[in-house]
């Protein structure tokens, strides 16, 4: 039998192949992540934790655990669950226990509103994770609407985070700021003179594209060439082929696996020497081990590295030891922001104002302090976004490894 000190809600998670007899029949839970990833579409599962007290908090989690992010949604849940793990080993808040409901919304827009829709009816105190802009930038609206504090921890485009979406937060650097510091390293340390486009057409990819290209006009540089995709193809020789006959020595790829990996393989095949540069969305461990020869030498922004200080590297340790498994790479890019969020921001927070959503936000929206892996004190502007230093790696060795400082 599952015992856990969470519950579980899987809202909407197809699989790529049509349901068959017998999907509905609930299966032994093993574990939140492989559960997760076994649900089909319409099946909602819930398991109440063992000896669960009314007075315990529950928390909200939302992730693509199934779909195109499914990579990305398993490092938000393991991160949650490190840290409601710690939280409760430390005493709790105030005692009392902290639960998870983790609603999958299955890598898409329309999916993940309804998982936010039953979080809310769920009455959670707050939501951590979202990943995905075009996700977000949907489910956040029920979070609003709701009145319910929602810290995302995956979405990067600049219109998540405002004024007028007084309940929303954002611990990742956003697109504005990522994008705009990667054609300084381009331009800069990188000394690039012939850059290339290549994006993914949703917002995400949208977003960094135009961030970007605008920062390079500001430095008097205009792209080669630019080419665009969609987030599910599988194929793309034809967009290749325009960027090699623009001969760029760097080529800015805004997109997210599993696509960009395959886009770096095949660039490779067609010859393209270029070096890839790119934002958050790459920051996925199965970037490397899905192109390890054709990623290597990649310069990109991302949310967290294990190298800038003792305490991220002794989280990431942890890490790696209680969620690798065989035919699994652990990521703890998102892993530790979902963990950070929780452990740090979300748990303190708690502590202070209770489960009052009102209290609760103006906590959040006042929090400033050290996290493990953010160099210096981090706080939330007026539009709740946190403000931190910028963090730039290169593949290098098999792993993402820090890169000089943005110029």
């Amino acid at each position: 039998m599952w015992q856990s000190n969470y519950s579980v809600t899987l809202s909407c998670a197809p699989e790529a192949r049509p349901a068959r007899a017998g999907d509905a029949v609930r299966r032994p839970l093993r574990s939140a992540v492989s559960s997760l990833a076994a649900v089909v579409a319409g099946v909602v599962l819930a398991a109440q934790p063992v000896g669960a007290l009314a007075e315990d908090i529950t928390l909200g989690v939302i992730a693509g655990i199934t779909g195109l992010g499914a990579s990305y949604g398993r490092g938000i849940v393991q991160g949650a669950e490190m840290a409601v793990r710690d939280v409760n080993a430390a005493g709790g808040i105030d005692g009392r226990k902290l639960k998870l409901l983790v609603a999958d919304g299955a890598s898409q827009p329309a999916r993940s509103t309804l998982a936010m829709r039953r979080l809310v009816a769920a009455d959670v105190a707050l939501v951590v994770g979202g990943w995905g802009s075009p996700q977000v930038l949907a489910n956040l609206d029920v979070a609003e609407q709701a009145g319910i504090p929602y810290i995302v921890v995956g979405a990067t485009h600049p219109g998540i985070t405002s004024k007028k979406n007084r309940w929303t937060f954002r611990v990742i650097q956003t697109d504005s700021v990522m994008a705009d510091q990667l054609a300084g390293i381009a331009l800069g340390w990188l000394a690039a003179t012939r850059i290339a486009v290549f994006n993914d057409s949703n917002d995400y990819g949208a977003a960094n594209r135009d961030v970007f290209i605008a920062a390079l006009a500001r430095r008097g540089v205009s792209p080669v060439e630019i080419q665009s995709y969609q987030t599910a193809d599988r194929n793309f020789t034809s967009q290749l082929q325009r960027l090699r006959a623009a001969n760029p020595d760097s080529i800015a790829l805004f997109g997210t696996v599993p696509a960009a990996p395959e886009i770096m393989k095949q660039a490779r095949e067609l010859g393209i020497k270029a070096r890839f540069l790119g934002t958050g969305g790459l920051a996925n461990e199965a970037l490397i081990s899905s192109a390890p020869l054709a990623s290597a030498g990649t310069i990109l922004m991302t949310h967290f590295s294990e190298e800038v200080d003792a305490e991220a590297q002794a989280w990431a340790d942890r890490y790696r030891r209680e969620f690798t498994r065989r035919h699994e790479v652990p990521r703890p890019v998102l892993a530790a922001w979902e963990y950070r969020a929780i452990r740090y921001i979300a748990a303190p927070c708690l502590q202070r104002a209770g489960p009052d959503r009102d209290r609760l936000r103006e906590c959040i929206a006042a929090w400033r302090g050290k996290l493990p892996g953010v160099a210096n004190e981090a706080h939330f502007d007026e539009a709740g976004q946190l403000v931190q230093p910028p963090l730039a790696v290169e593949v290098r060795d098999g792993a993402f490894r820090l890169f000089r400082t943005a110029p």
